[in-house]
């Protein structure tokens, strides 16, 4: 039984944003010679969720920051005191699709979302400068996706961290397919297809993050980083960043919270092994029976879209042997398939748009999933006509 933590006075921070300024936030901080790219999601009443417009912002000021030679690093953090990025704005996706119904037009924001989100989570990987995410509070779909790329990853305090998508019929899309294949054996396949939430400890054991630094100590981490001695070289500079973040993380271990998934390695483990999402929702069964643990994420695997799980399953099962950026062109093709069928649209509408939480999904059980769907949405999409879309 893991220890309970009581959370930390929240520490003091900046007030809420004017209604003027905008989704992203950048600003520099002088290093010396050089000077530090801060950019900060900046919807915190929105849970950060990333839209198309923030999405191009941030695209944009990365880009101009690694070809800048004043910049030596870049850290990424969320406004607000409760998350990082609770991930895309798919309830603005599926908003945009409506208003268009019937019109080939229709997918058009959501076809360029996805691809632009994923080029941003694609740039990140390949970044370059040290680049240092601070997440906080909720993580999860998108915001995992950002944070994932980085080359220095800080978590703090009272995480959420998860890949949720099975609740709105979609898959575990911006890279996914990619980093959770490195976590421990079985925790990539529950968290894809259950939605399973990590918290704090959970993402150093499973090696999602790299260090824990609680809140009330990142302003003064930050102020020691634009200290430190920085050069035109970038390896340097890595270097320089990884001695930073694991001084400002020193000793600080034993102030987490207890983690879940270290002692449940032989259910999990059970887990990854399913040969079906039938097999997985049995052996998420059975590991309910003997730890109440695994209830929560059997029920969002059991009331999820059954389609999503067929076709999060195959993904898993073909992404191993796929690059970093293979990975993110199967997304395309995926994320493209699932804008335009039925599932997708009325998971967002159950559980972001009405939220009454009753989806009504196509197939009420993995059993009356058809093969040959569960296929189709590996196919690109060759026209946007009504008659013929799905």
């Amino acid at each position: 039984m893991s220890k309970a933590c009581a959370s930390p006075p929240a520490p003091s921070g900046p007030q809420q944003p004017l209604a003027h300024e905008a989704p992203v936030l950048f600003s520099t901080l002088h290093a010396g010679a050089f000077r530090i790219g801060l950019a900060s999601l900046n919807r915190p009443r929105q849970l950060n969720v990333l839209n198309l417009d923030m999405v191009r912002r941030l695209s944009a000021q990365l880009r101009q920051w690694r070809s800048d030679q004043s910049i030596a690093a870049v850290i990424l953090r969320g406004e607000g005191e409760r998350a990082f990025c609770a991930g895309g704005d798919v309830a603005e996706v599926v908003r945009q699709a409506r208003a268009l119904p019937g019109h080939p037009a229709r997918f058009a924001y959501g076809d360029a979302f996805f691809e632009e989100e994923y080029l941003l989570d694609r740039f990140v990987h390949h970044f370059g400068k040290p680049l240092v995410v601070f997440s906080h509070g909720v993580n999860m779909g998108g915001g995992l996706g950002l944070s994932q790329g980085a080359s220095h990853r800080i978590v703090a305090e009272d995480a959420r961290l998860a890949m949720p998508e099975i609740q709105i019929g979609l898959f575990p899309d911006v890279g996914a397919g990619h980093f959770l294949h490195r976590l421990p054996p079985g925790v990539g396949l529950a968290m894809a297809i259950s939605g399973l939430t990590l918290n704090e400890a959970d993402a150093l054991d499973a090696g999602l993050f790299h260090a824990f630094l609680p809140r009330s100590l990142w302003d003064n981490a930050i102020d020691r980083l634009a200290s430190a001695v920085f050069s035109r070289n970038w390896e340097e500079n890595h270097a320089t960043v990884t001695a930073w973040m694991q001084a400002s993380a020193l000793q600080l271990r034993g102030s987490l919270c207890g983690g879940e998934i270290l002692s449940r390695r032989s259910a999990l483990q059970r887990i990854g092994l399913s040969v079906s999402p039938e097999g997985a929702l049995q052996a998420f069964e059975d590991a309910a029976r003997e730890d109440p643990w695994f209830e929560a994420p059997l029920h969002r695997l059991s009331t999820g879209s059954a389609l999503s799980a067929k076709v999060i399953f195959r993904f898993l099962r073909i992404t191993p042997r796929l690059s970093l950026d293979e990975v993110f062109a199967l997304d395309t093709v995926l994320a493209r398939q699932f804008l335009r069928r039925e599932d997708f649209q009325e998971g967002v509408r159950a559980l972001l748009i009405d939220k009454d939480r009753k989806p009504r999904w196509k197939y009420a059980t993995l059993a009356q999933v058809p093969g040959w769907e569960v296929g189709a949405h590996f196919a690109a999409i060759v026209s946007d006509d009504p008659r013929e879309a799905g």
